[in-house]
């Protein structure tokens, strides 16, 4: 049985974020309140000295009933008692799922809504613009710049825009990925018809992870199954209506537990996929792009598995991921201890069972079931 991983989301198993990075865009608690920042390489704590950048961009995270911020600053912090910088508490949110960045800045909130639990808030794409955000410490209960409501939506949870602002959206309820031209974008619509419906056959099974790689090909976790699909772009629509389309590469699980209700996706700089296993045995891990050219059950080139900080697991049903401007990886964690961990660059390389560079966790970061993440620009 897969772990329900959104205490308000009918359809999280176990949680890019999210939304990934992707090619596309060159965008680039009962428990006491801990952060462990700069954490030596031993995990036996952390160290005050920050003279070194390791994070330049803002870590947003899509948090169950709201989104928020927390800096470089305190991500390279050492120690300090960190609450998040802004916290986005708008009086549209039902669920945020996922959170993904435009090419100017503006952020895209996928919000799964209360519906499919007995609530009245519906699914809907929210677009809040970087006015907005940056007005946050004075207006933390904004009105979306834009909602899209689809009577299409069951439980919209992460999405990826391509070169010229279309958005394509995973709805793991529906078993189906929507595509949103730009043009749809600009505007508020409380019945919109998405541009394209995509299907597929194997059928999808509960889609989540979204992501493009260098090619423009769309790959796509199937978080209830252990499948990983990946879509030639040529195969993609380019007219409307609903395309049934087959992969050309499916990636199933090596018998190791590589591929479990895999969650979040994301290519690295060198075209590796990483993925996150929300179910155990709760890792991430890294697909090398030598094993993304045929159909199979390829074991990872690098998995960084759950470690002890603290008292605290680094990862616990780790849903979002996403790559920073500098190569580093974000993973949230939807299961408690609901932690957030940063990983750098040269981190990655090893991988195994080790301490994130960054590890923020407990009550202070108001960390709760944490969705989708995406890296971005910095407000305060």
């Amino acid at each position: 049985m897969r772990v329900g991983s959104n205490l308000r989301g009918p359809v999280r198993r176990g949680r890019e974020g999210g939304a990934g990075v992707h090619r596309r865009l060159s965008w680039v608690a009962a428990a006491p309140f801990v952060f462990l920042g700069m954490i030596s390489a031993c995990g036996c704590g952390s160290s005050s000295s920050s003279s070194t950048t390791l994070f330049t961009q803002s870590l947003w995270v899509a948090n169950g009933t709201n989104v928020v911020e927390f800096t470089p600053s305190q991500l390279n912090s050492g120690g300090s008692a960190i609450t998040p910088q802004l916290v986005n508490n708008s009086v549209s949110f039902g669920a945020p799922q996922g959170v993904v960045f435009d090419s100017v800045g503006d952020l895209w909130v996928i919000d799964g809504g209360t519906v499919a639990t007995g609530g009245t808030v519906k699914p809907a794409l929210l677009k809040f613009t970087a006015s907005q955000l940056s007005s946050l410490g004075a207006t933390d209960n904004p009105v979306p710049a834009v909602i899209i409501n689809s009577p299409a939506f069951t439980f919209p949870q992460q999405a990826v825009l391509d070169g010229v602002g279309d958005m394509y959206l995973s709805d793991s309820g529906s078993n189906a990925i929507f595509l949103f031209t730009a043009a749809q974008l600009t505007s508020s619509q409380s019945s919109a018809t998405p541009s394209a419906t995509i299907l597929s056959v194997p059928a999808f099974s509960g889609p989540l992870g979204i992501t493009f790689d260098a090619a423009d090909d769309l790959w796509i976790a199937n978080n209830s199954a252990t499948s990983i699909y990946g879509f030639k772009a040529s195969s993609l629509p380019t007219t409307t209506g609903t395309f049934t389309l087959a992969p050309y590469i499916v990636l199933s699980d090596d018998g190791s537990g590589s591929i479990q209700a895999p969650w979040g996706l994301a290519f690295d700089s060198s075209g590796d996929l990483w993925s996150s296993n929300a179910n155990s045995p709760n890792t991430v891990v890294e697909f090398a792009q030598t094993s993304l050219v045929s159909t199979g059950s390829p074991s990872p080139a690098v998995t960084l598995s759950p470690f002890t900080v603290g008292g605290y697991l680094t990862l616990s049903s780790p849903n979002g991921i996403a790559f920073d401007n500098l190569g580093d990886l974000s993973a949230v964690s939807s299961a408690s201890p609901f932690g957030a961990a940063a990983f750098t660059a040269t981190q990655l390389s090893t991988g195994g069972a080790i301490a994130p560079t960054a590890f923020l966790v407990g009550s202070g970061t108001t960390l709760n079931a944490p969705a989708g993440c995406a890296f971005g620009p910095v407000v305060d």
